[in-house]
């Protein structure tokens, strides 16, 4: 995927993604939701786009530009996995713009670690 169209809908990204994934073999999701516990019952936060091997999680976006709200909505998802156990090793925000460029943003998982450790002695 190292070249694609623009004006393509999230959709369309998603199952290119998926389709380059399932030939090479890699374990997927698509569509996760995402819960929090509260107390003892799960509240749903939002659906993510793609887990990939249980390791890595990606929000796909169509637009100009990774916003503030696109990173604050991958981080309510890292916080969701994170809390119910995952091993997360990666999180992005991929974003297909407009003039056929691909943006990525990725998340630093030693600022998660420390924002959830902050969050835990407050």
């Amino acid at each position: 995927m190292r070249t694609h169209k623009a004006r393509q809908t999230e959709c369309f990204y998603e199952k290119m993604l998926s389709c380059y994934l399932y030939q090479r073999g890699i374990p997927y999701m698509t569509q996760v939701d995402c819960f929090i516990q509260h107390g003892t019952t799960q509240v749903l936060v939002g659906r993510l786009d793609m887990e990939i091997a249980h390791t890595v999680i990606l929000e796909l976006k169509v637009g100009p530009r990774i916003t503030s709200l696109d990173t604050a909505q991958l981080m309510k998802y890292v916080r969701a996995k994170i809390g119910c156990g995952m091993r997360l090793e990666h999180a992005a925000v991929v974003c297909f713009r407009d003039d056929e460029r691909v943006e990525i943003c990725e998340v630093e998982m030693s600022e998660v670690a420390s924002l959830l450790n902050k969050d835990e002695t407050s």
